[in-house]
Order: C-alpha cells, then sequence, then structure tokens
C-alpha cells in the first residue's frame, strides 16, 4: 500500500523551553505544522513539509532538526528575516503557555506568488491532502492570502483539506481569531480542534454545541479532542462517534494534538478517504471509530515523552496489541 502525500503548510518555531534552573532555557525546534509532519512520517505517511524559512543563525537549528527526522526541506522557501520564536512555560498538569516573538518572520509573511510555488510542489509530489492552521491561519499580514489559497485549493479539488485551529491566547483578540477560525473552518473537510481550543474561542459555549454548529458548515469530519478523556468525532447527517483515551503518566502534552491530526491524516489516507470527493461521508462508523482509536494511542505514547516526539506506527500497533 502506498502511503498517502500529505503537504502541511505553516510555521517552524524555535521554542524556549525552561529548564531545571528557571533562568536557563534550551532552544527546542517546534511548531505545530512541523510536529504534524513529524507525526505523519513516523506513522506512516509522506509528508511534504510547505513552510517559509528564515535566514537567522536558529534557521539552522529548524533545518537540522527537520533533516534528523527524516523530513526533507526541499520544500521549504529560502526568505529572509528571523525565525519565529516562543518562550515556554510549562504547567504543573504538563500543559504548556507560549509567548511568541514574530515581527519579522518569514513564516507569517505568506503571498500570492509563494503560495502558488508552495502548492505546486505538493500537488507535483502527489498530494491527496492539505494540512494547515495554528498561527499561519490567524497571525500576521499572510493570513488572507493563506486563506484565499485554501479557498481556491477547494474550487480546485484534489485535495482534502485539513485545518487545526489551535488557538493560543494572547496573540490575537478572541473576535479576532475566531472570524479567521471560522472563515478556514467552512471552507475545510477535516477539522480536528481541542477542548481548549474552544473555551477560548466560545466562552460560555459547550465544545459539544460547537462541533455540531461547525459540521454544518461544510466540514466532512470534525474530531473534538478532550485530553485524558478522549476523542469525539461528528460528521453530517451522523451520530457522534466517540472513543476513550488511554491511561498514561504524562510527562508533558507537547505535541499531542499534533499527534492526533497527523494520525487522522494518515488512518484516513489509508481508508482511501484523502483526495476523493465524498470519501469521507462513506466511512462506516466502524472505521472511523478505528481511525479515533489509533489517533489516541499516538496522542497518549506523545504524552508520555519530554517534548513533540509522535510514535511510530509499529510503536502504536504494539500499544493496540
Amino acid at each position: 500500500m502506498n502511503p498517502p502525500v500529505i503537504a502541511v503548510l505553516g510555521e517552524r518555531i524555535v521554542d524556549f523551553v525552561p529548564g531545571a534552573d528557571p533562568q536557563a532555557y534550551r532552544a527546542v525546534a517546534g511548531g505545530s505544522p512541523a510536529n504534524v509532519a513529524l507525526g505523519v512520517r513516523r506513522l506512516g505517511g509522506d509528508p511534504v513539509l510547505l513552510g517559509r524559512a528564515g535566514d537567522d543563525g536558529l534557521a539552522g537549528l529548524l533545518d537540522r532538526a527537520i533533516v534528523d527526522n527524516g523530513l526533507s526541506t526541499a520544500a521549504l522557501l529560502r526568505r529572509t528575516g528571523p525565525s519565529l520564536l516562543a518562550v515556554c512555560t510549562r504547567q504543573d498538569d504538563g500543559s504548556v503557555s507560549y509567548y511568541f516573538y514574530y515581527q519579522g518572520s518569514p513564516d507569517l509573511l505568506w503571498d500570492e506568488a509563494d503560495l502558488g510555488q508552495a502548492l505546486a510542489a505538493a500537488r507535483a509530489a502527489g498530494a491527496t491532502a492539505w494540512h494547515t492552521g495554528s498561527l499561519v491561519s490567524w497571525l500576521g499580514p499572510g493570513v488572507d492570502a493563506v486563506l484565499a489559497a485554501w479557498r481556491a485549493a477547494r474550487e480546485t479539488g484534489g485535495l482534502t483539506l485539513s485545518y487545526d485551529p489551535n488557538a493560543r491566547p494572547g496573540t490575537v483578540s478572541r473576535e479576532v481569531m475566531r472570524a479567521r477560525v471560522e472563515d478556514f473552518v467552512g471552507l475545510s473537510d477535516v477539522v480536528k480542534v481541542s477542548d481548549e481550543d474552544l473555551a477560548f474561542l466560545y466562552p460560555g459555549d459547550t465544545p459539544e454545541a460547537v462541533c455540531m454548529r461547525w459540521v454544518e458548515w461544510g466540514p466532512g469530519l470534525v474530531v473534538l479532542t478532550r485530553g485524558a478523556r478522549g476523542l469525539t468525532a461528528w460528521r453530517p447527517g451522523c451520530a457522534p462517534v466517540e472513543v476513550p483515551g488511554r491511561p498514561v503518566t504524562v510527562v508533558d502534552t507537547v505535541g499531542a494534538g499534533d499527534t492526533v491530526t497527523a494520525a487522522l491524516l494518515v488512518g484516513l489516507g489509508d481508508a482511501d478517504a484523502l483526495g476523493v470527493p465524498g470519501a469521507l461521508a462513506n466511512l462506516s462508523d466502524e472505521v472511523v471509530r478505528e481511525v479515533l482509536n489509533r489517533a489516541a494511542v499516538a496522542a497518549a505514547i506523545t504524552c508520555s515523552r519530554e517534548g513533540a516526539q509522535p510514535p511510530t506506527r509499529l510503536e502504536v500497533d504494539a500499544a493496540l496489541s
């Protein structure tokens, strides 16, 4: 079986992570889209990482992390400017908060020409899905260009469009972020969102109510993650499908949501549901449940490790058996 080719467009970030000494930080390569691409690779897919890379001293750190993890930098566009930075604070429950430094970073300065070049590379590689989300979808001057390319890709067809808002409070206002997120959701085929995202975007609404509303806007699949409480999927005209979380000793939650996204996309690719019109609607509850269950297991393994270190396909198989 050929692995699904999945394009992932978005930022790479240098995360400054605190050590045992509160005044000592170490630089770690991160960024939600880059984490998704890594997860796709380890879980058996073939990712095409699309991005705009800076030219400062930290760009080499980001490139080494990509290459050392078996990913290609061939589709990254080399541009002028500083790498995107995030200062991280780890909470008692293992969750992490972020403060971003992004002024002048090429990661968020997409334009029509660069998007055309990036997506041409994805289609040339045989991509059947395009995933984006996180900062590139609601922060910085490139959002409108990314949204326009998203809309054009939907009209052209041939790519299943996958989106994760990955909300980060403190970057833009709730109202601005919510409007951007809703624009992307309405044009997406697959949406993955966390209960924490929805608590910020829609205070006062239950996550279930928002997901039911979103699935009426056009996506064929909306998946809600609830941490240890598992995952639930909604599809138009179908009853929700739910799987429990897997018990695990949490080291931290970095990359867990990105692992879910990667597992969903690889699982849908294995089910021949990517790049095919109507394929999501034809999936049985059993197939959806299997895809969700593998995603839950993969995320649990990631939470048992420090940093964004998604498991391999063999590790997920072993955990399920």
